[in-house]
């Protein structure tokens, strides 16, 4: 697929590289009018969680992630994964192949996991007629790792459109396209949770409710500025440290990789699959303790440049966070944003666990590989229940998180 249009947009665009720059209004650019946004979510997914399945769920959110970066190539898609789901933008040349390559993400959670994806797509046009906006940035901390941020009201209007239950919504994509092709490849998911480094380890989720733009991100950096001086500098608070980290021999856990990875292929392939993750298992595991360079890595570095491509802060209209801190750092934030809420400028969500969990898309061992970050127990989902309860006792219209 050659470039004709927008859709290296993305890759254009200029890149910040200190997290707290992202309440600037400067690095932010409008999103194409020939985009969409592209929305997926696991329904139900608070069930599915309190059933010990936020391993599957996760898996989901991310697989649908790989689909769309698979089927998208060599364009890139920008997006957000939100625990249960995610949001991302794609060109309109490229809608089609995404949207099948999805198709096959649904087709894999109802046969490999009984989870039900939702997927929809919504017009960039359609959203700029009801007067919302999407504005785009990025967010490159070092050279081999990037991240797309949102500002504005659009990604959450386009999921309000997509989850509308009114019956045929014509943002859904149907039930009847059952994809069947291979697109997962890059899907991983070796890695134990990862216990805290302190006492827990808590997702985080704060939506600042202030009408006047230059307010409310001012107030996203006084937040920022808050849980610094709570929890200490990014390096004391990081959810993640190298010598927490071990790879899974567990075949539950190791069975949610290979039900992807082997999606729709015959019952042996699954089989044959898991042992060969039991062989990577051992000789990773050798190779990192070792300190063995190949052509592929060095995998003496690989747990630190894996901690360095996560993505455990971001922001999409929402700012999200996985931080590990102690009982009474988690209580001290509490009280500083129930100040915040008390005066209705922000609602949040926080939900604490005693460990965390990476699922990740390798391209290049390298230096293309992304990590998703959650807290264990279905982190995002339970800290967004807590965010939708305080939105609906503002009596506030509910933008779904």
């Amino acid at each position: 697929m050659t470039a004709t249009g927008t859709e290296v947009f993305y890759e254009r665009l200029p890149a910040f590289s200190e997290f707290v720059a992202f309440p600037d209004t400067g690095f932010y650019r409008s999103l194409p009018d020939d985009w969409d946004v592209v929305i997926t979510d696991v329904k139900n997914s608070t069930r599915a969680i309190e059933r010990g399945e936020y391993k599957q769920v996760n898996a989901i959110g991310v697989a649908s992630i790989v689909a769309m970066a698979n089927a998208a190539k060599p364009f890139q898609v920008p997006y957000v994964f939100g625990g249960d789901g995610a949001a991302a933008c794609v060109p309109t040349a490229t809608k089609e192949s995404v949207l099948s390559a999805l198709a096959a993400a649904r087709t894999l959670a109802a046969e490999c996991f009984r989870l039900e994806l939702r997927i929809g797509s919504v017009p960039l046009k359609q959203i700029r007629n009801a007067g919302r906006e999407v504005l785009i940035a990025k967010y490159r901390p070092h050279p081999d790792y990037q991240q797309a941020v949102f500002m504005g009201d659009g990604l959450s209007y386009a999921e309000m459109l997509v989850k509308d239950t009114r019956p045929n919504n014509p943002f859904l994509v149907a039930e009847e396209e059952k994809g069947k092709e291979y697109i997962f490849t890059g899907f991983e998911c070796r890695w134990n949770e990862i216990p805290s480094p302190h006492e827990e380890t808590i997702t985080l989720m704060v939506r600042v409710l202030e009408n006047d733009l230059s307010e409310r991100n001012r107030m996203y950096r006084a937040l920022l500025k808050h849980i610094d001086r709570i929890y200490g500098t990014e390096r004391r608070y990081h959810p993640l440290r190298a010598d927490n980290m071990t790879l899974t021999r567990s075949p539950a856990l190791l069975s949610v990789e290979a039900g992807v990875r082997t999606a729709f292929r015959p019952k042996p392939f699954r089989m044959i699959y898991m042992w060969k993750l039991q062989a990577l298992r051992i000789v990773g595991a050798w190779f990192m303790k070792r300190g063995v360079k190949t052509e592929s890595a060095d995998w003496g570095q690989y747990k630190r440049n894996l901690i360095r491509n996560t993505d455990y802060r971001k922001f999409d209209e929402t700012l999200r966070m996985v931080i590990s801190g102690t009982e009474a750092q988690r209580a001290q934030l509490r009280e500083v944003l129930k100040g915040y809420r008390h005066r209705q400028q922000l609602v949040f969500g926080i939900y604490a666990a005693p460990s965390s969990l990476i699922t990740c898309m390798i391209t290049d061992y390298d230096k293309d590989h992304v990590h998703f970050l959650d807290a264990s127990n279905g982190g995002y989902a339970m800290a967004a229940r807590e965010l939708k309860r305080q939105l609906a006792e503002l009596k506030r219209p509910q933008s779904p998180i």
